[in-house]
């Protein structure tokens, strides 16, 4: 059995992964549909991850920011406009991921930017509040 810590790293390690090796790849391409997928997983990951580590379930949903705003914001310090960022990029790739991928929309090149840089953020954000919970 894996402990709550374990399984957090997991699942940041899988965020890192993703960014690193198919977001970053599907921008490069040009995928503008997939980039968007990719970032909202990098962030869902990266938010449940970071729940996980500190012991908080979380909902089986991919818009976690809701739940990691209120419930971390309690035990590691974030500053509140971060909270608040994370959140907002989490909800709006939410709700970006079914039109994503049923192709119920063409996301654009800034689009892709946007979720890209939006996914950047948000697992910077959670790379460093990692780093104080190792202290």
């Amino acid at each position: 059995m894996t402990t709550n810590s374990e399984q957090g790293e997991k699942l940041l390690k899988e965020a890192e992964y993703i960014f690193e090796k198919d977001l970053k790849k599907a921008v490069e391409e040009k995928n503008y549909n997939l980039s968007v997928r990719r970032a909202q997983e990098v962030v869902e990951l990266s938010l449940k991850g970071c729940l996980r580590i500190v012991s908080i379930n979380f909902p089986k949903v991919h818009d976690a920011g809701y739940v990691f705003s209120k419930e971390v914001g309690k035990i590691l310090v974030f500053q509140e406009s971060s909270l608040k960022e994370i959140e907002r990029i989490s909800k709006w790739l939410a709700e970006a991921i079914a039109p994503s991928f049923y192709g119920e929309r063409d996301f654009t090149s800034e689009d892709s930017k946007r979720a890209y840089n939006d996914a950047a953020f948000v697992l910077r954000e959670i790379t460093i509040q990692r780093k104080s919970i190792e202290k």
